[in-house]
């Protein structure tokens, strides 16, 4: 690890940045436009503090597109970059009270100079990953679109006016159809791109060689763990995706049931619901679990929770070991 001697704690907007400067000795706060003028002012102000890409670091929050022209400009320049949560750092500071823009910036600051052991350094996405993210985020989109669309349908189907029904479809039908040629577009640039990619294209193979995980679950695990280069850990991977059971008790009093964290992607563990649904259907062995636990007396949610955990152990044994799944259940029967 670098021996740090400039630390920029920045909190990030969609207008404005702004960041504190502290050297464990003085802390200096100063505010710049989010554009390229503005970074332009950041790189004279860097200037006049003497920072070295060897010795300085920033820290920010997690803010998704905001982030875009700062992290640009760090990483042109080789500075380190430190994206946090913004409730891991939270819970490590100490309670105060009062918010703004600067005190924010300041609480950053101060966080990464304390936590140096917990440093995880950003690297950006490739080119590719980055197109294949933003892709797979508008298919989302047009997805979600066609559940709004069709939702009032259904709804009034169910109280049983279908005569309405009927007619809000007609009404919407040509949309729909435009929009589901949207979505099998989407879904072909992106089998495109992954095509042409000899790394990911294998690594679809292999992800989707597991029973159950489809083409939504292969890109979205994809996408997150930039190819399974930030996260190969079946564990962590599991506790990113809400799937690790975690105790909850404490001395004699607190004796809580076993149960998933709520901070977790919702996205992926969303897929992962679906996949296991599936295969539980399909795949022998994962069905012989299922039914032989909820006969056992278990909770079905918490046995398909147990199957999706199971599903990524598979996917992240085949991704480390470069092979495709083999049911060797099936075999053997």
């Amino acid at each position: 690890m670098k021996d740090y001697k400039q630390f920029y704690g920045v909190d990030v907007s969609k207008k404005s940045v702004d960041i504190v400067y502290t050297d464990r000795k003085v802390s200096v706060h100063q505010k710049f436009t989010n554009d390229r003028a503005g970074m332009e002012e950041l790189y004279q102000w860097l200037e006049q503090n003497k920072a070295s890409p060897h010795d300085t670091l920033f820290c920010m929050e997690t803010t998704g597109l905001y982030c875009f022209t700062l992290t640009n400009f760090l990483c042109s320049n080789g500075i380190d970059i430190w994206l946090e949560h913004s409730t891991t750092i939270k819970k490590a500071t100490a309670l105060s009270r009062g918010k703004s823009d600067k005190v924010d910036a300041y609480r950053i600051a101060d966080y990464a100079m304390r936590n140096l052991d917990r440093i995880r350094l950003w690297k950006p996405m490739s080119v590719t990953l980055e197109k294949i993210k933003h892709l797979a985020t508008l298919r989302e989109r047009l997805v979600e679109t066609t559940k709004r669309l069709t939702t009032p349908i259904r709804e009034f189907e169910q109280v049983g006016n279908t005569a309405m029904a009927k007619f809000l479809e007609k009404s919407i039908k040509k949309t729909l159809r435009a929009i589901d040629k949207d979505i099998a577009s989407v879904e072909l640039q992106i089998m495109d791109i992954v095509d042409g990619d000899e790394n990911l294209k294998n690594l679809y193979r292999i992800i989707t060689s597991v029973v159950g995980i489809g083409f939504v679950t292969a890109i979205n695990l994809i996408v997150h763990t930039q190819g399974f280069t930030v996260m190969n850990d079946a564990r962590k991977l599991a506790c990113y995706c809400g799937v690790a059971p975690f105790e909850y008790s404490s001395g004699t009093s607190i004796r809580g049931k076993t149960k998933v964290h709520p901070m977790a992607n919702k996205k992926i563990k969303c897929n992962l619901h679906m996949a296991s649904v599936s295969a539980v259907k399909h795949d022998a062995w994962l069905k012989a679990y299922y039914e032989r636990k909820v006969a056992e007396g278990k909770n079905k949610m918490s046995v398909l929770n147990a199957v999706k955990a199971k599903l990524l152990g598979r996917v992240v044994s085949c991704v480390n070991n470069n092979r495709m799944y083999v049911d060797n259940f099936a075999q053997a029967a």
